[in-house]
């Protein structure tokens, strides 16, 4: 396995856990209460706005968009906060299946640049394997980057019903324990639980993405 593909993984790992940190302060800040009081009072708006800012951050990747969502967990519940991520994940990632199967490779290029292109272009998915392997698709990339799933899903002309099958499952099993842990952290709860069961999980992706790709 590729040292470039352990090294992305653990930035992300390293950019996650200082966020979580960060977050963690703020909910414990003066600050806090004043965002509370605001969401509380104007949900329905926050909601949509949450949506949209995700949709968004799928379509330009320098959008951050899944931390919104994690740091809207103390506002709207980690429930409700995941189901916005979801919906905002799935709506966004159908616009960049279509843009990518539409403009390939220069807008890929555009996008994520050469190298991350490339190994897009690379990618040799299995036969009756793409709805697993859009799940996998990240880490057999060498990135953790959501965003190039669902542009190279469409580039490599991955069945669209595959393609969204793959998307909503693989967000369910990775999302919902993702939300359901940063809860944890977040209220102080199982912390030491929570960082051995993200490690295994990581461990386990990397050691079978194996089966979905040539």
């Amino acid at each position: 396995m590729k040292r470039q593909t352990y090294y992305y993984t653990f930035l992300f790992v390293l950019i996650f856990v200082a966020t979580l940190i960060v977050f963690y302060w703020f909910f414990r800040s003066p600050y806090f209460l004043v965002v509370d009081t605001w969401v509380k009072a104007n949900t329905l708006t926050y909601i949509i706005f949450l949506f949209l800012y995700k949709s968004i951050g799928v379509l330009f990747p320098p959008i951050p968009g899944g931390l919104l969502t994690l740091a809207s967990i103390p506002f709207l519940g980690w429930t409700t906060a995941y189901l916005v991520d979801l919906a905002g994940s799935i709506c966004g990632g159908i616009v960049a299946y279509y843009l990518g199967k539409k403009y390939g490779h220069p807008l890929l290029i555009k996008i994520f640049g050469e190298d991350l292109t490339k190994k897009i272009e690379n990618t040799k998915i299995k036969k009756n394997r793409e709805i697993e392997a859009v799940f996998m698709y990240r880490l057999a990339l060498g990135s953790t980057i959501l965003e190039a799933v669902y542009y190279g899903a469409g580039f490599l002309k991955i069945g669209f019903i595959n393609f969204l099958l793959g998307s909503i499952l693989s967000h369910i099993l990775v999302g919902v324990p993702s939300f359901f842990l940063a809860n944890n952290v977040l209220n102080g709860e199982n912390i030491i639980l929570t960082i051995l069961i993200t490690i295994v999980g990581i461990v386990f992706v990397l050691f079978t993405k194996g089966r979905y790709f040539e």
